[in-house]
């Protein structure tokens, strides 16, 4: 199996850096992020790139989202790619704006009323639940409530503004990738995908989740190593760059040995969830694994790199770290990776 993209998904992957550099500079990402803003008019920009099209694999996905956290793309893109899309698309339908999935297997259930679905209860902690449009909910169908159903769980798509649908919204370490808690009561839902298939989709979501998550945090750390072997480049210290001394020069070769082992764990990944021959689970685990520790470790080393400035506001660096941290608690509060690696490795 080849584990490196090919010349088509590497112009690809080329063609959407050259458009997100140009609408997302560093100065403006830093002036939205200060605010919490995010760039949702670019959405249907995204429809015409054809950032949602049901026909981009895994690796394509994998290479976007790589780009996204290089540009630390103000726009939820990527989370609806990774947590509402796969489901949309084996529904038969494209997300109207950007969607999130809510886990409410074990705290909501739906009832038929009608020719519709009514869902009620309450999923918590629902990413970048402020900012979407539609919601993807796992629900457990009510017992009876269909012949053959038997309580199962099934994935129904709800719009967040409708009657009996409740937000609390707030704030994460990361101001452009939000979260919050989400109350339903008697909530109008369109089933998607029935019971009997919905656990099998629920288990891809959770894998192509973490992929597009993991590659993310190789775009974060090689835009953090970047920014610090630029300013090592520049700034003098002692008539020399600061880069050619070795307590800087070494920390960021480092940084780049563990940069390209992350890169490399995710690109692998990627192709056995493309290849669909073998099982997902120990690749995906490793890219998890190397990606949340080197999105931390790289934008730590180049913030010290840059030493008293990096710890300023004004240096836009503090951004990617914050996303660094993001992507490090959500995949802390699943279950960890090298625990998952064991369970496949000695099953």
């Amino acid at each position: 199996m080849q584990f490196s993209p090919n010349d088509t998904q590497r112009e690809f992957a080329a063609t959407s850096r050259r458009y997100l550099e140009e609408r997302y500079p560093a100065d403006r990402v830093a002036a939205l992020a200060a605010t919490g803003e995010r760039d949702l008019d670019s959405w249907p920009a995204l429809e015409r790139l054809g950032w949602l099209d049901a026909d981009l694999g895994p690796v394509e996905l994998a290479l976007l989202a790589e780009e996204c956290g290089r540009a630390l793309h103000p726009t939820p893109w990527l989370v609806t790619a990774a947590l509402a899309l796969p489901v949309l698309h084996a529904a038969g339908t494209t997300p109207t704006g950007p969607a999130t999935h809510a886990d409410g297997s074990a705290g909501c259930r739906a009832t038929p009323d009608g020719d519709r679905w009514c869902l009620d209860g309450e999923v918590a902690d629902v990413v970048d639940a402020p900012a979407v449009r539609e919601l993807v909910v796992a629900a457990r169908v009510a017992d009876g409530a269909e012949e053959g159903t038997e309580g199962g769980i099934a994935l129904f798509a709800v719009r967040p503004d409708q009657a009996g649908v409740a937000l609390t919204s707030y704030p994460t370490v990361d101001p452009l990738r939000g979260s919050g808690d989400i109350r339903f009561r008697g909530a109008p839902a369109r089933r998607l995908v029935d019971s009997p298939a919905a656990q099998p989709m629920l288990q891809r979501l959770s894998y192509s989740a973490s992929l597009l998550f993991a590659a993310e945090g190789v775009g974060v750390a090689d835009q953090a190593l970047a920014s610090a072997v630029r300013y090592a480049g520049i700034r003098h210290q002692f008539g020399r760059p600061i880069g050619s001394y070795q307590a800087v020069s070494h920390p960021l070769a480092e940084s780049y040995a563990d940069l390209e082992t992350a890169r490399s764990l995710v690109y692998r990944a990627a192709m056995v969830l493309a290849d669909g021959t073998e099982h997902p689970g120990e690749a995906v685990a490793c890219a998890i694994h190397a990606s949340r520790r080197t999105a931390v470790e790289v934008c730590e080393t180049a913030l010290q790199a840059a030493g008293g400035i990096g710890v300023t506001w004004e240096y836009p660096l503090h951004w990617w770290y914050r996303r660094a941290l993001w992507l490090d608690a959500y995949h802390a509060g699943r279950p960890d990776p090298l625990e998952a690696l064991g369970r496949f490795l000695f099953r």
